[in-house]
């Protein structure tokens, strides 16, 4: 019995000194309390949009939010009285390349493999590692103007083996100073006779440890909440063979990390990559709940089936599957399937723009085209899958998605002034809001964007930048 009690009285010990700290943190100033919000959360729990409170704790995380007046035991530094303007979780974008902000309008009459020669084969290939800093800066800003405050970043690596940590460690510098938060895709290279598992298992592991030094020396302690994981960029499907899916399945389990491939996008060869490569992502074992096909429309039902069944995820890129007449992916079919889904802003080589509210109407109009129904999808499961469905795509409901406590607080405020009358909120923000809407864009609590400007930024100076550079490497 005495052990008993003794065991007893530790565990009250135990959650004493677990519980007492909280109480007193929750006594703390938190550094932003948002008042007379009518507020979207997207939490699974709560559809109906309500008018009440959002605080954000000095780290930077949700620390309350509910309806009506906050709580007169809530202290804060700042308040903002929304003044029944609208509060929405910042937008996700699960597919992004954000160094592409520089081509904008490129190649506008070709389709997916002359788009490609263009940019990849004539314009890039010529740009330095420090152009693709300045590229991927510019797009990370223009991205967070737009209400998107994280996304996946398929990174280019360059030109050569030798100068892969240089362009890798450049773009990282630029989603980093941009102040969004990211995934860094990582290129892990096309395997060949030099460039074999061993060279890219050294480049990752010596890649993964300069990451993890350049975050815990960052200042900035919101800085270090940017980086939500790095991820390997699959090449499988483009300029890989088996060996390549061999490579990356033996790296993502290795280090455990996840996979985005561009896969069954073009319509062209659409026969062929169903038949050829899709052997090679299940036979490797690619097809696990750490891989996102990117794009991922001209699939079969055996394909759908699969990926549902091994809990992959894809990610729906509207607006460049239209640009490049790419096709209409089935997302009603994925999601009843059972397949995760998310939305992606793409390159702005190939959506031009940065735009999750027309990336949801493109996306919701196409599939209602393709069904010849209006019913077959709401506007608020675009909403959904642009915020909570790539939350949970890249792995990060937990952090991100939803105006939930604990969560970052990341957040758009709207203002409805110009939107008309409102018949159903949710039809209102994704028919009827655009960009110039944006009130205002926090990152953690902190005020990025006010009104169409930058906060912490000179947008014009790096627009300029971007410019002269690419200016200076483009070809005719």
């Amino acid at each position: 019995m005495t052990s008993i009690l003794r065991s007893f009285l530790m565990a009250v010990v135990c959650l004493l000194g677990m519980v007492m700290p909280l109480g007193a943190a929750a006594q703390a100033p938190v550094r932003l309390v948002v008042t007379h919000a009518y507020l979207f959360t997207m939490a699974p729990s709560q559809r109906e949009p309500f008018t009440g409170y959002i605080a954000v704790g000095a780290d930077g995380r949700i620390a309350a939010v509910g309806k009506g007046e906050p709580p007169a035991s809530l202290k804060t530094t700042t308040v903002l009285d929304a003044k029944g303007h609208w509060v929405i979780p910042g937008f996700i974008s699960a597919h992004s390349h954000l160094w592409q902000a520089a081509y904008r309008g490129l190649a506008a009459d070709k389709t997916l493999l002359g788009w490609i020669d263009e940019l990849y084969g004539r314009q890039v290939v010529h740009a330095t590692d420090e152009d693709l800093y300045w590229f991927t800066l510019e797009g990370g800003l223009d991205h967070l103007l737009h209400g998107v405050t994280a996304a996946y970043n398929f990174n280019y690596s360059g030109h050569t083996r030798a100068g892969k940590e240089l362009f890798s460690e450049q773009v990282f510098r630029g989603e980093m100073e941009s102040g969004i938060r990211f995934v860094h895709g990582w290129e892990p290279g096309k395997v060949s006779e030099t460039h074999t598992l061993e060279v890219a298992r050294e480049q990752l592991k010596t890649f993964l440890d300069w990451t993890a030094t350049q975050t815990a020396m960052n200042k900035e302690p919101q800085a270090r909440d940017r980086l939500l994981s790095v991820m390997i960029n699959g090449g499988t499907a483009f300029d890989g063979t088996a060996k390549q899916a061999v490579m990356e399945a033996a790296l993502m389990k290795e280090f455990n990390l996840g996979n985005q491939s561009h896969y069954l996008e073009q319509p062209e060869t659409q026969v062929e990559d169903r038949e050829k490569i899709w052997p090679w992502f299940t036979d490797a074992g690619l097809v696990n709940n750490r891989m996102i096909f990117g794009h991922f429309i001209h699939t079969d039902a055996a394909i759908v089936a699969t990926t549902a069944k091994a809990g992959a995820a894809m990610a729906w890129n509207p607006l460049s599957n239209g640009r490049l007449a790419s096709g209409v992916a089935d997302i009603p079919a994925y999601l009843k399937a059972g397949v995760r889904v998310g939305m992606g802003v793409d390159g702005e080589a190939s959506a031009d723009l940065a735009d999750p509210f027309e990336n949801m109407r493109t996306g919701l109009y196409a599939i209602r085209d393709k069904y010849e129904n209006a019913g077959v999808m709401s506007p608020y499961d675009v909403l959904r899958l642009h915020t909570m469905g790539s939350a949970d795509v890249l792995g990060v409901a937990d952090k991100l998605g939803s105006l939930e406590m604990g969560k970052m607080g990341d957040f758009l405020v709207i203002d409805p002034g110009e939107l008309g009358h409102v018949f159903d909120p949710y039809a209102t923000l994704v028919f009827v809001t655009s960009q110039p809407d944006i009130e205002r864009v926090y990152v953690g609590g902190e005020l990025v964007v006010e009104r169409g400007k930058l906060v912490k930024q000179d947008l014009g100076r790096v627009e300029r930048e971007v410019k002269e550079r690419v200016a200076a490497r483009s070809v005719k």
